[in-house]
């Protein structure tokens, strides 16, 4: 916990953190409407939302639930990614939900050595992708192993990478 994040996740309810919730669509909509009511927030600059890819249940809860929600959508370079991202903001659109951007992660791995961006998965797909529905490209995001280690150990605010800070004073402006 730190002072400036509160998070709720289904997990912290769970005996065994091996354990699968077997649950269908009312039962998840009924956990979302009863985190985003019956959590003691307090007051917010903003609520992050991490839902599943996809046009399903969750999403639908979310925009009928929080009527001014503007979304984000993350990718990965990879073209089954890209396709789960299309469908994504096309829902949003359709749904008249509110996109801000999208943001590709593990977009490069930068050489320890020299700096230079080794792109594993392929470069330029996502801003193409992005650039088809009229969003900006918000950030490419690298593969880090300092951020990997410290969101294992649930450390992600001592994460020093500049390009998160980019991300949200972007979203700021909007």
């Amino acid at each position: 916990y730190n002072e400036n994040l509160a998070v709720i996740s289904m997990d912290s309810f769970l005996q065994d953190r091996d354990q699968a919730i077997l649950w269908r669509g009312p039962k998840k909509t009924a956990a979302i409407r009863q985190f985003l009511s019956d959590v003691a927030w307090g007051p917010l600059d903003f609520l992050l939302i991490d839902s599943p890819p996809g046009t399903g249940d969750e999403h639908i809860t979310i925009l009928k639930t929080i009527t001014d929600a503007q979304s984000v959508t993350v990718t990965t370079p990879q073209e089954i990614s890209l396709a789960d991202v299309r469908k994504a903001v096309n829902f949003l659109q359709v749904a008249e939900g509110k996109v801000l951007g999208v943001v590709e992660n593990m977009s490069y791995v930068a050489c320890p050595d020299c700096g230079k961006k080794i792109y594993l998965f392929g470069e330029g797909k996502t801003a193409q992708a992005a650039a088809a529905h009229n969003l900006p490209l918000l950030a490419e995001m690298p593969i880090d192993p300092a951020l990997a280690s410290l969101t294992d150990a649930g450390s992600i605010e001592d994460f020093q990478g500049d390009w998160l800070k980019t991300v949200a004073d972007r979203l700021a402006e909007k």
